[in-house]
C-alpha cells in the first residue's frame, strides 16, 4: 500500500535535504523515507527487470529445483535467487523485514495477479512513484537496494522514523462495542421502574452478555436487581 498526502506528511530527505512528500522514496536520490540514517535506497526499474530476467534464466538452468532450494536459503533476507544476484531485497512499506512466509505470501499474490492482461502487475512499476508492482501494493511491500538495507535484516525493522515523519494512518478508526470493558449503567436506584423500561433494560444485558462483554454472574445479578426494581 503506497502512502498518501495525509498519512506522510512533507519530509526533508535525510540524505540530500530535499522535500517530498505523498511518497516512500525521495524523489530525487531515492532513499526511503522512513530510515534516519539515509543508507536504504529504492531500487532502481531496470534493476527490477534484471532481477525478473536472472529469475527466468535460473528457473531454466536448474529446472526450478535448484531456484526453489536457493530461493528458501535467500528468502529469510527479504530475496529470491534473481535479487539475491542484482543486489536487491524485499522490505515492508513500513520498514520492517519480510519473514520467509511473508516472501511466500507476496509470491502467492504476484501469482494470482499473474492473470490480469499484458502483465499489468509487473509494467505497474514503469509510473508508480515507489516503483511497486501490484502485488507489492496488495502485500504492503517495496523492493531496496541490499546493500545499505542489510540492518533492516539484523534489526528486524528501522525502529522509529525520522523527525517529522509520522506513521501510517488507518483506514478506519478501531471499533469498540458500546459497553465495551465497563459494566452497564445501572438504572436509577429510587423510584419504581415500569415493566416496559425494566423489559428494555433486561434487553440490553442480554445483548451485552451474549456478546461476551458481561459475564453470566454479573447478567443473572442485574437482571435479578432489575427485577426488583417493579
Amino acid at each position: 500500500m503506497s502512502a498518501s498526502a495525509n498519512a506522510y506528511p512533507q519530509h526533508t530527505c535525510v540524505s540530500c535535504n530535499r522535500p517530498f512528500s505523498a511518497s516512500l522514496f525521495c524523489p530525487y536520490c531515492g532513499t526511503f523515507i522512513w530510515d534516519s540514517e539515509g543508507t536504504v535506497a529504492v531500487a532502481s526499474r531496470l534493476e527490477r527487470l534484471g532481477a525478473w530476467l536472472v529469475n527466468a534464466i535460473l528457473m531454466i538452468l536448474t529446472l526450478g529445483i535448484g531456484w526453489i532450494i536457493w530461493w528458501f536459503i535467500v528468502a529469510p533476507r527479504g530475496q529470491n535467487p534473481g535479487k539475491a544476484v542484482v543486489g536487491l531485497r524485499v522490505i515492508k512499506a513500513n520498514g520492517e523485514a519480510v519473514s520467509t512466509g511473508y516472501m511466500f505470501v507476496r509470491g502467492l499474490v504476484g501469482i494470482a495477479l499473474s492473470v490480469v492482461p499484458f502483465y499489468l502487475d509487473d509494467l505497474w512499476i514503469l509510473w508508480d512513484k515507489d516503483t511497486q508492482t501490484l502485488h507489492d501494493k496488495v502485500a504492503s511491500t517495496v523492493v531496496v537496494k541490499a546493500q545499505g538495507s542489510e540492518k533492516i535484516v539484523a534489526q528486524g525493522s528501522l525502529g522509529p522514523p525520522p523527525e517529522g515523519v509520522a506513521p501510517q494512518q488507518a483506514y478506519a478508526p478501531p471499533v469498540t462495542l458500546p459497553g465495551a470493558g465497563r459494566s452497564p449503567t445501572p438504572p436509577p436506584s429510587s423510584g419504581a421502574a415500569s415493566e416496559s423500561d425494566v423489559a428494555s433494560q433486561i434487553e440490553k444485558l442480554a445483548a451485552l452478555h451474549d456478546s461476551g462483554v458481561i459475564t453470566d454472574e454479573e447478567f443473572a445479578a442485574k437482571k435479578a436487581e432489575l427485577l426488583s426494581r417493579m
